[in-house]
């Protein structure tokens, strides 16, 4: 009896073996190429994505992305897409603007429907809220998820966007003067340049240089100024000021506007000399050359400054970079807390041909464990865990210098930034806190935040009073502008109504410019009631009532939301 039954177990384990290997030549998954369109990326490079990042998405679903490049002109490029009548498989969406015009010519996929294949997002607690606010109210009133949002969660610590830099050595060669208020970096910035008025190469150095090729509503690099006091002119309309404090919204042409600010601001920069003459006509490529050749002595982003750290904050003989010095009557904007994720999707186009391929890869995308592979690279190859069982990076050569073909071939090659690079942001926030106690990212891991600073950190430490970061000095004296999610709850506004956004955008870039290099003040304020007039003239009183009673609006929701 026994050998019976040993020989029905070993004539079945036969028949597995003969049959297994029919079904899993059957179940072999086909190489699947999805096309893509991702606006938020900030690469201009088109083709199947390759590294390492890239072969992670093959070795698991055997699927290749083509991106088509997005580089400038990313609005243009949607509109072409949606005039064709055709999207790539997977789209990237840049604003809640450009995301309801792809639901409104009914091309995207309703992604609710298939829920079953999409776990990662609907069995997920952590994306809960952003897909209900989205069902609610960014579905053009149907119900449907048509677009995931992206960079759901915590606000990270110390990840300010907008922060005042200047180049250390200069500053510090001048005497460290104080900075109160946004104009005083006039003054400062021009002894800067007085101490070192050319580069070691000989090529001029200029206080300020900015770039055109991102203007969209407004001369954009001199808007940004505004995060610096807590006031955004991004997110709720580029034509308002949002100040995050007082919860008070207003025109960005208002007399008393910030904007005119900051435009006055540019103006007398370039009167005294120390404005870059390109500045209207390069594009940011350009700007950040001068960067990192040491060219510019400010600048307005906290990761605007080229190459030029990296080459020399840990050069002992001269500790150089660009360093933050924040002016005393600043608040820098900090994000809220995303709750609902920000303003940029990921989809799918409802005529892709193989939805069960574009299914699998935006479960995958959102699949937090892929995340954050895709934020530190593999273990064992760049980070790993130390004997505290706490991760740590273990070639900072490979993560630093992140442009660099540094990973391993067997892995998929290319560059540390090959993995994020490509979708410019993930489902989840990098600072996430993940089952493994530590956030999704390497950048706020305590073994990261404690790391030796460079000399030049080392020294702007010490300036600030001997604080290990930015925010403990910022919040210490009560510099920080906390925002709202407020701000990612606007209904875009009608076709109309953001035709003459786009009008009074054209008016208000051109005299913008015109105003930064007037002849002299009285000519300044010619421009700018030039400018208002005609914007008045095309709607601008009827773009401020919309935006003021959006606000207000969103101000009452985000209550449920945060």
């Amino acid at each position: 009896m026994k050998k019976k039954v040993l020989s029905l177990v070993l004539a079945g384990a036969t028949i597995l073996s003969m049959t297994g290997g029919v079904f899993a030549a059957e179940a072999e998954k086909e190489e699947v190429t999805l096309t893509g369109f991702v606006m938020q990326s900030v690469t201009g490079e088109s083709g199947i994505w390759e590294g390492w990042g890239a072969q992670k998405l093959y070795d698991d679903l055997k699927i290749k992305l083509e991106l088509d490049p997005t580089g400038n002109e990313v609005e243009t490029k949607l509109q072409q897409y949606l005039v064709a009548g055709e999207l790539p498989d997977i789209i990237g969406l840049k604003g809640l603007d450009q995301a309801t015009l792809a639901m409104e010519a009914d091309m995207l996929l309703p992604l609710n429907e298939y829920a079953d294949q999409l776990p990662n997002l609907f069995e997920n607690e952590h994306y809960a809220n952003a897909i209900k606010y989205s069902q609610d109210f960014t579905s053009c009133d149907t119900g449907n998820l048509y677009i995931m949002p992206t960079a759901i969660g915590p606000t990270s610590y110390n990840s300010f966007n907008w922060v005042p830099l200047l180049q250390w050595d200069a500053y510090k060669a001048v005497g460290m003067p104080d900075v109160t208020t946004l104009e005083d970096y006039l003054d400062v910035v021009e002894k800067m340049v007085e101490y070192k008025p050319t580069t070691e190469l000989g090529e001029k150095v200029y206080g300020f240089s900015l770039f055109s090729d991102w203007d969209s509503v407004s001369a954009l690099e001199i808007s940004t100024l505004s995060f610096m006091y807590g006031i955004d002119t991004e997110y709720v309309s580029p034509l308002m000021e949002t100040n995050v404090i007082t919860k008070e919204t207003s025109s960005l042409l208002a007399d008393d506007s910030f904007y005119k600010r900051a435009l006055k601001f540019y103006f007398e920069a370039n009167q005294r000399g120390l404005l870059d003459p390109d500045s209207m006509s390069q594009t940011y490529a350009d700007v950040d050359a001068k960067f990192s050749a040491g060219r510019v002595m400010f600048s307005w982003f906290s990761w605007l400054t080229g190459s030029y750290n990296s080459q020399n904050q840990n050069n002992a003989e001269k500790v150089d970079g660009l360093a933050s010095v924040v002016a005393d009557d600043m608040k820098l904007y900090n994000a809220p807390a995303q709750t609902i994720g920000r303003n940029w999707y990921f989809a799918i186009s409802k005529d892709c041909e193989n939805v069960d391929a574009a299914l699998e890869f935006l479960n995958w995308l959102y699949d937090p464990e892929i995340c954050a592979y895709l934020s530190n690279g593999p273990q064992g190859v760049t980070w790993d865990y130390d004997e505290n069982g706490e991760p740590y990076i273990i070639n900072w050569d490979i993560v630093d210098n992140k442009t660099e073909l540094l990973m391993p071939e067997e892995i998929g090659g290319g560059a540390f930034q090959d993995g994020v690079y490509a979708f410019n942001t993930l489902g989840p926030q990098a600072a996430t806190v993940t089952e493994s106690g530590y956030t999704l990212s390497y950048r706020y891991w305590p073994t990261t935040i404690s790391r030796n600073p460079s000399l030049m950190k080392q020294e702007v430490n010490e300036m600030m009073g001997g604080v290990n970061a930015l925010a403990e000095y910022l919040y210490a004296n009560d510099m920080v502008a906390d925002s709202t999610q407020a701000v990612n709850m606007i209904t875009p506004a009608t076709d109309d109504l953001e035709i003459t956004v786009t009008q009074i955008g054209e008016i208000v870039k051109k005299y913008s410019w015109q105003m930064v290099y007037a002849a002299d003040e009285a000519e300044f304020e010619e421009l700018w009631s030039t400018m208002t007039e005609q914007a008045k003239a095309l709607g601008l009183d009827q773009v401020t009532e919309y935006y003021t009673a959006e606000w207000e609006k969103a101000l009452e929701l985000v209550k449920e939301y945060e």
